[in-house]
């Protein structure tokens, strides 16, 4: 078995293991997760590299293990390094507070259901608008009418009901 550092973005983050198997090899590249994008990684030798395909999380790291032909990994010659390479990387949108949520719709309806409610927040993601709105113990459901179209998650440190729309009618989560 050979072990050679793993590298991103100029740093080692990881390692790359190589066990022989016969005809076969067993490529194996691990590093801490970033958990900013999807990365692929690949081994590099001295005649070139080779792709090794995306890395999976789990349990706070990413991973890709493949069996390959020893004849693939015997071409790129002695093993210099792995590298992880992102190649799509996660945009994180923020959550925009309101005071006045009505005001985000020409709805009469959806107006007339957000006029009560105070702080929510909301967002815009592909063509959808997002909005979240903070549930309270005791309090009724807000905006009840849509509930089934509502995901419970946490939003700004406050469990909100999230909602989804596009053109202004609720999208199923």
């Amino acid at each position: 078995m050979e072990r050679v550092k793993l590298y991103c973005g100029g740093q080692c983050r990881g390692e790359v293991t190589v066990t022989p198997e016969g005809a076969r090899t067993q490529v194996r590249a691990v590093m801490t997760d970033p958990g900013d994008g999807l990365y692929r990684a690949c081994l590099v030798g001295e005649r070139g590299e080779l792709p090794l395909g995306v890395m999976e999380p789990g349990g706070g790291e990413l991973c890709v293990c493949r069996r390959l032909y020893s004849r693939e990994t015997a071409g790129i010659g002695r093993y210099l390094r792995g590298e992880a390479r992102c190649s799509f990387r996660f945009q994180e949108v923020r959550w925009q507070a309101t005071g006045c949520p009505a005001q985000l719709f020409r709805d009469g309806f959806l107006q007339s259901r957000l006029r009560p409610i105070g702080t929510a927040w909301w967002r815009r993601e592909r063509g959808n608008l997002y909005l979240a709105l903070p549930m309270e113990e005791g309090s009724p459901f807000p905006l009840e009418a849509l509930f089934c179209f509502a995901r419970v998650e946490q939003v700004e440190g406050r469990i909100c009901a999230v909602f989804a729309f596009h053109e202004e009618l609720p999208v199923a989560p």
